[in-house]
């Protein structure tokens, strides 16, 4: 009869550590993400509820983007040219550097510059200038 009742209560004890830390961390962990966009936007919950379609179709546009370029590269690799695809891929890179290189993400724009230094491809497209 012990073994039953102190098998029985470690089975309750590991339940309830198993959903404290299954269930109720990552539930915690993503309504502070969620606070957080919430701030970060200044959108109440309606607005963002009303939003989030648009939201979810221009990540979607920009995964087509990305894949779309990285499909592009990998045809060109397939085929054996290299350089190409290193012309190809330095052409976005050097779209993006044009665009935002006032604006943008300072760590990528820094690491664009970096890369220019060693690579001529990057080089010549971030040189271009806005057509």
């Amino acid at each position: 009869m012990k073994r039953l009742i102190s098998s029985l209560v470690c089975l309750a004890v590991g339940i309830g550590i198993g959903w404290y830390f299954g269930y109720t961390r990552p539930a915690l962990r993503m309504q502070h993400l969620y606070q957080d966009v919430q701030k970060t936007t200044g959108l109440s919950d309606a607005e963002m509820v009303k939003q989030l379609p648009e939201s979810l179709a221009v990540i979607k546009r920009e995964d087509e983007s990305v894949a779309m370029v990285a499909l592009r590269a990998i045809e060109i690799l397939d085929r054996g040219d290299a350089q190409a695809a290193k012309k190809h891929l330095a052409y976005w890179v050097g779209s993006y550097y044009r665009v935002y290189h006032a604006n943008g993400d300072t760590n990528l724009i820094s690491r664009i510059e970096r890369a220019a230094t060693t690579n001529a491809e990057i080089a010549a497209e971030i040189a271009k200038k806005i057509q």
